[in-house]
């Protein structure tokens, strides 16, 4: 095999390398969870792969976007859900299946919803 090939063949591997790992990391979160909320409401959050997350409550829906950390992703729907608790922290129980939801102001009580 000459140069040229041995050459195309490394580039051509190296960013398929870096496209699976892009790629990697934030489809754990995707999927649509749901439950009752601490105040008693219907949940459902569906969490997109392109960064969009949707919120409904009790039939009432908003839209907005997530952005993924260490070991949580922010939910920020622009203060469509709470204006006084977003963004939203969400972190993953160790086997993917329930999710809890926080916020860093205290007025919000934290909730959990099982994977759909």
């Amino acid at each position: 095999m000459n140069l040229k090939k041995k050459w195309l063949i490394g580039v051509l591997f190296t960013f398929v390398i870096i496209t699976l790992s892009a790629c990697g990391g934030s489809s754990k979160w995707v999927g649509t969870y749901g439950g009752t909320s601490t105040s008693g409401t219907k949940v459902e959050i569906n969490i997109d792969k392109d960064g969009s997350v949707s919120y409904e409550d009790d039939g009432e829906k908003s839209k907005g976007e997530w952005t993924e950390n260490e070991n949580s992703i922010e939910l920020d729907f622009d203060g469509q859900v709470s204006d006084v608790s977003e963004p939203l922290i969400v972190t993953l129980s160790s086997d993917g299946q329930s999710m809890t939801v926080e916020s860093m102001n205290s007025n919000w009580n934290p909730d959990s919803y099982q994977k759909r």
